[in-house]
């Protein structure tokens, strides 16, 4: 669906925001969370012949998380990617 969003309106342009739950070390979650976000920008130039410059990828690790780090259910919504226009 976003490769087709990206596809229909040529000049949108988009952050790759990469998350991740607070397991581990806060450094080791921010590179996990950068590597994530790149994985999805490869895979939108990749499959879907976005063009690299429309997305830019970041990593934020455990900063921003949406549900509580204390359940599994709740860290499994903390690992996600978010797609933010630029």
């Amino acid at each position: 669906e976003i490769a087709k969003l990206l596809k229909q309106d040529v000049n949108l342009k988009l952050f790759v925001v990469g998350h991740t739950a607070n397991v581990g070390s806060v450094e080791a979650g921010v590179k996990l969370s950068q590597a994530r976000a790149e994985a999805v920008v490869r895979y939108l130039v990749d499959k879907h012949g976005i063009q690299a410059t429309r997305l830019s990828s970041f990593g934020v690790g455990p900063y921003c998380p949406v549900s509580t780090n204390l359940t599994e259910e709740g860290r499994a919504k903390n690992r996600r990617v978010e797609l933010v226009q630029r």
